[in-house]
């Protein structure tokens, strides 16, 4: 495991907006709120899908010496203007959890949940060919490693305008589980694309990735509409 993430640094409060693409047709929107103080990030999304599906959930980012850390996570599955399909709540810091093969551990520093990757992923080095893991929290006490690496800088057209931006490629690692396997989902996965901000604090920009496991599971666009 690695440790916690790089502080990009925000200056001030910002808030993102998003619509969501299927196959190319437009899905839904969302926005992203952050809220910066100077020991901590507040980040909050919301998704809607569908005009009816939606999620809502805020992660704090501890910061600390040029570094940040999720602390909390907590997320709300709605259906419309129903009662809540799901919630979920955890604490990273401090607390053992039972994880792979029965064993008390606390969460690793790297650790983040899947939404508060749109914040962490900004806390990367970006330079071309950098690489680093993370692990991706699940549920309950279950992560998952991801492997990420800078691959060029580019210019990415975006209903928000034309930006410059780091491109990096995501993939879940089975490496410990199977290096052979790992190489062969690896081959058959369309892979995650993320794009961010060139300079400081590295918007988060836009980010592909399939729908599902198999190769008929359309791609998936998310990507800003003001910044």
């Amino acid at each position: 495991m690695e440790g916690p993430f790089n502080d990009p640094r925000i200056p001030r409060d910002e808030r993102t907006t998003y619509r969501g693409l299927i196959d190319g047709e437009e899905t839904g929107s969302g926005s992203i709120e952050v809220a910066v103080e100077p020991e901590a990030y507040r980040q909050s999304v919301e998704v809607v899908v569908a005009g009816r599906a939606a999620f809502r959930s805020l992660t704090v980012f501890r910061r600390r010496s040029g570094t940040m850390h999720a602390e909390t996570h907590e997320m709300r599955t709605l259906d419309g203007d129903a009662p809540p399909v799901a919630g979920e709540e955890v604490r990273f810091r401090g607390p053992k959890v039972v994880h792979w093969g029965g064993e008390l551990e606390s969460f690793p520093r790297d650790v983040t949940p899947l939404l508060g990757a749109a914040l962490a992923l900004r806390g990367l080095d970006f330079e071309r060919g950098a690489r680093r893991s993370f692990s991706a929290w699940l549920l309950s006490g279950i992560h998952w490693q991801v492997d990420s690496r800078v691959e060029k800088r580019k210019t990415v057209s975006l209903p928000a305008g034309e930006h410059d931006a780091w491109r990096v490629r995501l993939r879940p690692s089975l490496e410990q589980v199977d290096k052979a396997l790992d190489s062969l989902v690896d081959s058959l996965m369309r892979p995650v694309i993320a794009h961010l901000g060139a300079e400081e604090p590295h918007r988060f920009l836009r980010l592909e990735f399939p729908t599902g496991p198999f190769r008929w599971n359309p791609a998936a666009v998310i990507e800003a509409t003001e910044l």
